[in-house]
């Protein structure tokens, strides 16, 4: 479902009911500039990016050979030098 900008603020309270259903895209002079979603879609999408950046972190630890162990480590004898 796609709305105009002008819509979307005339009728924000009505549209927020929506996306309960399905999320609806906003457009600004004809073309898409966001999208407005439900509460729990966004914080679904959160979680996901967040394990999508720990996925990345993990493959990269991989690689390098560094072990977890090791990271936790060098990152506690950093902070204990800063104190």
């Amino acid at each position: 479902m796609q709305i105009s900008v002008a819509e979307a603020r005339n009728n924000l309270s009505n549209w927020l009911k929506k996306v309960e259903d399905k999320p609806v895209v906003i457009t600004r002079r004809g073309k898409p500039a966001g999208v407005l979603i439900s509460y729990v879609e966004y914080e679904d999408l959160r979680r996901v990016r967040a394990f999508l950046q720990m996925m990345r972190l993990s493959q990269g630890l991989s690689q390098s050979g560094v072990t977890a162990t090791e990271l936790f480590r060098w990152s506690r004898d950093e902070l204990e030098e800063r104190s």
